[in-house]
């Protein structure tokens, strides 16, 4: 989500975004936890603290927010049991949101999704 708002953001994550029906783009409530946490670490008087704050606090309005739930707690519960080395935990608990709705996962780091199942595409290439 983030490289859209970069002052230089990647042509391609513009052109893929830009060709997305909104309706169906979402944001799952451990990236939204993500994008919280790097806020905090920015000093009041940065150049861009307005800017980014208003970039987090719109992406609940801007996209769909999937939960981690019930649904995909037991889709984690798998992926854990089943992986054969260690997996970053936020990408783990996102993989389950998307593998319990069938969704696909866009991201640069593609190698922890596919490692799990995980349908993904990396419009960085």
């Amino acid at each position: 989500m983030s490289e859209i708002r970069k002052p230089r953001p990647n042509e391609g994550v513009i052109k893929w975004h830009a060709s997305q029906d909104a309706a169906r783009l979402f944001v799952t409530t451990i990236t939204l936890a993500e994008a919280w946490q790097g806020f905090p670490s920015l000093q009041p008087n940065h150049p861009d603290h307005a800017r980014i704050k208003a970039f987090v606090t719109d992406l609940p309005r801007q996209y769909r927010v999937l939960n981690f739930d019930a649904r995909a707690a037991a889709s984690w519960g798998t992926i854990a049991a089943q992986a054969t080395g260690p997996l970053p935990l936020r990408d783990s608990l996102i993989a389950a949101i998307a593998l319990s709705r069938g969704f696909r996962v866009i991201t640069r780091d593609v190698d922890p999704f596919q490692r799990v199942g995980c349908k993904v595409l990396s419009p960085w290439t």
